[in-house]
């Protein structure tokens, strides 16, 4: 288990860079919301005007996709967390959802960057 952690704070860290050389800055990792709640978004990336929250997802092999681990619960919790951020706001920026899927070894990965990967569905609280 500690090896697959080492791999996925490794891959938030390429994620990281590749959003700087793509022009993002970066301002929150590992952000965390809610009262009590395990919410957390992997990164909170700007590019200009639009808040960017990012999921990571990272795999070592090619047997699962790392975009179909993104299911209806982790949407809606980043959802919510993205919402208290958004609150906590002083200035108008949009906001969108992205994920950045991340296979292979630190040595040698393939990164897919998926702007917009999904919309804000409506729910109850």
């Amino acid at each position: 288990m500690a090896r697959n952690n080492d791999w996925g704070n490794e891959a938030e860290q390429i994620a990281c860079d590749y959003l700087v050389a793509q022009g993002y800055a970066i301002r929150e990792n590992n952000y965390r919301s809610g009262n009590g709640r395990r919410r957390e978004v992997d990164l909170i990336a700007q590019h200009g005007k639009v808040i960017v929250f990012v999921e990571v997802k990272a795999r070592s092999g090619n047997a699962e996709d790392p975009i179909d681990a993104v299911d209806g619960k982790k949407i809606r919790m980043m959802v919510r967390t993205a919402d208290a951020y958004m609150q906590d706001l002083e200035d108008d920026f949009s906001h969108r959802y992205d994920i950045i899927a991340i296979t292979g070894t630190p040595d040698s990965y393939t990164i897919e960057h998926i702007p917009d990967a999904f919309y804000s569905p409506l729910f109850t609280r």
